[in-house]
């Protein structure tokens, strides 16, 4: 079988703490010879400290499914916000008094003021921030506008210019905005496809707008929590407790012994083999 898993309020606690039951949970499956993905929006630096708890090498995917990563750091697929998307995203809210944006490029944040409040989180995690020059537009991996009132007008727009980008708006005012093909779902289905699993044998755990995808995909689908996204729960075959309450941990100690592992032949080549794909 093939567990995936998101981080944030599905294994990781709202204070960020990974608990120990938890985490020993989901290290459990490996030995029970099963295999274990993580698919989260945070960046590679953010998520890092608790792949490396949950002891992943790979696969896994961060910023959502813009970049799935296999053993050793090596790059299996990235799929990112063409440039043009990137404008156009971007160039309607430059001389906005309300708006602040970040392009998001590895651990780099292109951002249009750098000394605003709304990125102290991101100097306290020691990421890159440095001013947007709209010139230079790249190809980014998401683009985030912050908290604001405008941001469900922004959403709005960003349906219908560019339709075919994915939008995660969230309660708090942040919206996100990754290209075509760079969410959890796609993300998930190349990875089992890497590792040789069946839809049918996809177990997924989520709570997030952002994991419906995900959910959908997966052969059995877990929403977790009580804050769980309305959509995200209409996806769900099952739902479990928060992460504080050791959700996933009981249902994987109620449920990994009636689930026989079946990894197939070579799985690990799968992973390790084949050109990385731009994706884009």
């Amino acid at each position: 079988m093939l567990f995936a898993f998101d981080l944030d309020k599905t294994l990781v606690t709202d204070d960020y703490r990974l608990p120990e039951r938890v985490g020993a949970a989901v290290r459990s499956l490996r030995d029970a010879g099963h295999l274990v993905a993580v698919l989260t929006g945070r960046p590679l630096a953010s998520a890092r400290p608790f792949l490396e708890a949950l002891e992943i090498d790979g696969p896994f995917s961060v910023n959502h499914g813009a970049q799935v990563m296999g053993p050793g750091g090596r790059e299996l697929r990235r799929t990112r916000l063409r440039a043009a998307d990137v404008r156009l995203l971007l160039d309607p809210w430059r001389s906005h008094p309300q708006v602040e944006f970040s392009c998001v490029i590895d651990d780099t944040l292109l951002v249009k003021d750098p000394r605003d409040e709304r990125w102290r989180w991101a100097h306290t995690e020691s990421r890159i921030v440095t001013r947007f020059d709209p010139d230079l537009a790249p190809d980014a991996d998401k683009v985030v506008f912050a908290s604001s009132s405008t941001s469900a007008t922004i959403a709005q727009h960003v349906a219908t210019r560019l339709p075919h980008v994915e939008r995660y708006l969230w309660g708090d005012g942040f919206l996100e905005v990754i290209g075509a093909g760079a969410d959890k779902g796609t993300a998930l289905a190349f990875i089992a496809e890497r590792l040789g699993m069946a839809r049918r044998d996809t177990v997924a755990f989520g709570d997030g707008l952002n994991d419906v995808s995900m959910l959908r995909w997966a052969g059995r689908a877990v929403a977790v929590g009580p804050d769980v996204h309305p959509d995200a729960l209409a996806q769900a075959d099952e739902r479990v407790p928060s992460p504080e309450l050791g959700g996933v941990a009981d249902w994987i100690e109620r449920n990994v012994a009636r689930v026989r592992a079946r990894p197939p032949q070579d799985a690990g080549a799968g992973l390790a083999n084949g050109a990385s794909s731009s994706g884009q």
